[in-house]
Order: structure tokens, then C-alpha cells, then sequence
């Protein structure tokens, strides 16, 4: 029987590979190494293998290799599973005290997972040394601590909550989605899509995510942005009437999605949105740069707005990388990764390629998109909130149980059954 402290880290090890709910998460094609002469060694994993994906990771790479010319990146990320293989593929590698020089995290809950492991190294001297707290906006430096430590680099910021449109298919249903007239006035604007010949929604639910990320989203806006944080402090229980409401919402919605959602990814649900296949896409804004990379114009072949609701709520998810806390092969190839992140350049040009907006306040937005331009600026001013879809509002373990809960929700359509699930998790698990 393994020693207390030696379970808790086994049993950190294994929530964190289980969880599932992550950004823009692996779709089919596997990201190449990136390697380079000299005897300095990198070797960084992460989940992002899609087209844009990879593209804003060699961003990072080919700066890491500016920074420290001569350097060898191993890029060993891993595809598939919503982010589920990758995190396994970490998950033995830790346990075998065989860790990668960093990794890609999400901040909070899922970042907390590793903390309570002990897996991950206290980065909080190089945080003051640089004194990078007060060159980002506080929400996002507070969310790279755990007790008031920081183990995490943030690279960006993503928001979960956008919905994604086809101007030419909502014009011929003579619709248009407007955000301000909230959740019932989607559904009867997708219905009236519907009775016009199309399918209203796609979805790529083959990894749970987007679903769970679906039904957040439509929490968020019948509960409202306090009411969703205090789903995650025991303050307000999934079993009230917005929960409840927000569940026939998401049922209604899933009867108006195209009936191979589940054998799909995010990202191809994406471009067949993007193609005319259907009307709207809620997906998180990654979907910006993976349309781009394939080729589809803004404003013509697709549009955007946030889910529509009763307040301006933005879901903050974000990507960041870690290091190990023991048996660091490249002790200082990983210090300088972590100094290129927070380059603000470095995390302007990722931005361009991945959808995001930067985590610094000093890296130039002006010449992202206007969709990106629209971001920085709701972020600034709208409520912001932690996803639970991918990790951030609550721990691993929490978060596995929604993720389940939503699975089990989606073939069943029990209601009942999932708020019981998810109010004996708040009893036992936050």
C-alpha cells in the first residue's frame, strides 16, 4: 500500500489525466518535432495539434530558438481525446519520474490538480524577479497562483462563450442573432432556421467538451455570472430553477443539432458551420484561428457574437505552461521557454495564429482582428468567469464529474439524474 503523500500524488496524477474538458483540444492531425543543432535540449507537451494550433505553437518554438540560439525543441505534442491523451501520455511520464521540460496547463482548477500533486515547480521568484503581476490584468495573474504561489506562465486568453454564424444561411432564414435577446430569442431564431430547410446548429461533440462548454455556456446566461461563481463555493446549487431551465435550453438546442455531433470534432463542426452546413457554432474563440488557417473569411463566410444572455459574461479559459517540480531534464532550456512566453511580442504573434488575445497589457493588439480587438475589449469591461468545461472554475475531480454528468445527460436526457449528480458533487467534492 503506497504511503500517504505517495497516494495523493498517484491519485493527483490520475484526475488530472482523466479530465477531459479542454481548449481547443487535439483534433486529428499530429503536430510534427521542431528540432535544431546545438547540445541545449527542450522538450515541451501540449494538446495542440490542429492546424492553427500548431501553427501558434511554432510561434513559441521559434522563439524560445531566438532567445537561446542553438537550442533543440522537442515538440512532443499529443493528439486526440479532447486533450485526454495528452494528459495520459504526461500522467505515466510523471509517475515514472520522467517529465518533459514543460508542459501546456490550464490555469486554477486544473492547475491546482498538479499543485496538490506536487508535481509542478513554485514559479513565484521568477514571477516577482520580473515582476510579471502587474504587466497582465489581475484576473488573469490570480488565476496562475494556488495559495498564493505561482506555478504557471500564461501564454492567452481564450473566451468559451462565443457563437459562431453563417451570415448566408441566417440571411436566408431571415434571421439574425442578436445577443441582447438572450436565450429564448436563440432558440426561436434557430427554429425559424430550421423551418427554413437548414440545420440550425453544429456541434462536434466526439470529445465531451464542446458539449460541456454548450451547457456552461447556457448556465452562464439564465443564472448569471455571480450565480455561476457561486455554483463552485456552495453558495448557489445546480439544483435551482436557472440550472434547471438552462438543461430543457440545452435539450432544445441539442434536437436542432446535426445528428452526427457525436462523431465529430470541435474543429470540424467549426469549418462545416463555416461552409454552409448549418447556422451557428458555439465554440470557444480557437475557432477563430483554425477557420482563418483553413481558408474561411471573416464577416463572409462566417460572423460571430457572444452567447446571447442577460448580461456581458466572458468565459475565460486559459493556456499557459508549467514545469516539474523534480527531474527537470533541461533546467535552463525550461527557464528560457518560460521567459519567451511572457515575451509580449511573442504572445501578440501567437495570438494572430490561435484566436486569443494576449495576457500581457503590453503586447500590441492592433493589428489582430476584429474579432480579437472585440475580445480585448469585452474582456475589459464584461463580468469574467472561469470555465468549468475546461478545468478552471473547480478542481480535476469536479470537473470530471460534469464532464460524466453531461456525457450520461446527452444520451439520456434525464435531467433529474444530472442535478443530483452535480449537487452531491458540490456536497462532496469542492
Amino acid at each position: 500500500m503506497p504511503t500517504p503523500s505517495k497516494l495523493k500524488t498517484s491519485l493527483a496524477v490520475t484526475t488530472a489525466a482523466g479530465l477531459i474538458a479542454v481548449t481547443g483540444c487535439a483534433a486529428n492531425q499530429p503536430a510534427g518535432s521542431s528540432t535544431g543543432s546545438g547540445s541545449d535540449k527542450l522538450e515541451i507537451t501540449s494538446w495542440w495539434t490542429s492546424g492553427s494550433e500548431a501553427d501558434a505553437l511554432n510561434v513559441l518554438i521559434d522563439g524560445v530558438k531566438e532567445a537561446k540560439p542553438g537550442l533543440s525543441v522537442d515538440n512532443a505534442a499529443v493528439s486526440g481525446g479532447g486533450g485526454a491523451n495528452a494528459r495520459q501520455a504526461l500522467a505515466a511520464r510523471l509517475q515514472a519520474g520522467s517529465p518533459p521540460d514543460s508542459w501546456q496547463v490550464h490555469p486554477a482548477g486544473q492547475l491546482k490538480s498538479y499543485v496538490d500533486g506536487g508535481q509542478v515547480a513554485d514559479l513565484t521568484d521568477l514571477w516577482t524577479q520580473n515582476d510579471w503581476a502587474s504587466q497582465m490584468p489581475k484576473d488573469v495573474a490570480e488565476a496562475q497562483q494556488v495559495d498564493g504561489k505561482y506555478y504557471t506562465v500564461p501564454i492567452g486568453v481564450h473566451r468559451g462563450n462565443v457563437l459562431w454564424t453563417n451570415p448566408a444561411v441566417l440571411s436566408k432564414a431571415n434571421v439574425k442573432i442578436d445577443a441582447a435577446a438572450g436565450v429564448d430569442g436563440l432558440i426561436t431564431s434557430l427554429k425559424q432556421v430550421q423551418a427554413s430547410g437548414a440545420t440550425p446548429v453544429c456541434l462536434g461533440d466526439k470529445d465531451i467538451f464542446a458539449s460541456a462548454q454548450l451547457l456552461e455556456s447556457l448556465i452562464m446566461s439564465r443564472a448569471g455570472a455571480d450565480n455561476w461563481k457561486k455554483l463552485f463555493t456552495n453558495e448557489y446549487s445546480f439544483d435551482s430553477p436557472e440550472v434547471k431551465q438552462a438543461l430543457e435550453d440545452y435539450k432544445a438546442i441539442l434536437s436542432l443539432a446535426n445528428k452526427d455531433h457525436s462523431a465529430i470534432t470541435w474543429d470540424e463542426a467549426a469549418k462545416k458551420m463555416a461552409s454552409g452546413a448549418c447556422a451557428v457554432n458555439l465554440m470557444g474563440d480557437w475557432a477563430y484561428g483554425e477557420l482563418v488557417n483553413a481558408g474561411k473569411k471573416p464577416g463572409t463566410d462566417f460572423a460571430w457574437v457572444t452567447f446571447p444572455g442577460k448580461e456581458d459574461i466572458f468565459d475565460y479559459v486559459g493556456d499557459g505552461f508549467s514545469i516539474p517540480a523534480n527531474n527537470i531534464p533541461h533546467a535552463d532550456a525550461a527557464n528560457a521557454w518560460l521567459k519567451t512566453l511572457m515575451d509580449p511580442k511573442v504572445q501578440t504573434d501567437f495570438a494572430a495564429k490561435k484566436g486569443s488575445i494576449p495576457a500581457v497589457k503590453s503586447a500590441d493588439i492592433s493589428g489582430l482582428s476584429e474579432y480579437q480587438q472585440e475580445a480585448a475589449k469585452s474582456f475589459a469591461s464584461a463580468k469574467v468567469v472561469s470555465s468549468l468545461a475546461h478545468a478552471q472554475a473547480a478542481g480535476a475531480e469536479f470537473a470530471q464529474t460534469y464532464a460524466d454528468a453531461v456525457s450520461t445527460f446527452n444520451g439520456s436526457g434525464n435531467a433529474d439524474a444530472f442535478i443530483a449528480s452535480m449537487a452531491q458533487a458540490q456536497k462532496t467534492q469542492l
